[in-house]
């Protein structure tokens, strides 16, 4: 979990973002492509629907971060809850889009280096280690809504118990 303190400079980063919120994404794809051009073949060419859904999950999981903790068993609607939005984007990169686990390294380098070029020395070392830490609680829940794509399936079907 984050703490209040990286809570804040989550939110407070993030205003900052939010008025060059299209540069950001340019520049996040750019670097993404750069680091591993491997992984351009798995997006389309026009990008801007990309993008937008780029801002639009990092705005949704700032968002998240005010959930007050307290009201974790309250119930909430599925397409509110963060973890199952994420869980199910993991299934989905891993069903739909292939993305192989080593993309998330590559994906992590490049939000960084965006929110280091974006924010210039608003970026500071606390607000860096933040993002990481968000980026890590991301990556791990992805990677665990990846493995729920076997789930269903019978065991004998994989000829482990014969």
């Amino acid at each position: 979990m984050l703490d209040e303190t990286e809570k804040h400079h989550i939110r407070r980063s993030w205003q900052l973002v939010l008025p060059i919120q299209e540069t950001a994404a340019d520049l996040f794809y750019r670097r993404l492509f750069e680091i591993a051009p491997r992984y351009r073949a798995l997006f389309p060419d026009d990008l801007a629907g990309q993008k937008r859904k780029l801002i639009k999950m990092l705005a949704f999981v700032v968002k998240a971060l005010d959930f007050p903790e307290a009201s974790w068993d309250n119930e909430i609607e599925e397409e509110s809850d963060l973890f199952l939005v994420v869980l199910a984007l993991g299934r989905r990169h891993r069903e739909l889009y292939r993305v192989p686990d080593e993309a998330y390294a590559s994906v992590g380098a490049a939000l960084m280096w965006t929110l280091d070029q974006g924010l210039g020395d608003a970026f500071t070392d606390d607000v860096r280690a933040a993002w990481i830490h968000v980026y890590r609680l991301l990556e791990t829940t992805m990677k665990m809504g990846r493995g729920a794509t076997t789930m269903g399936k019978p065991i004998v079907d994989s000829g482990q118990w014969d």
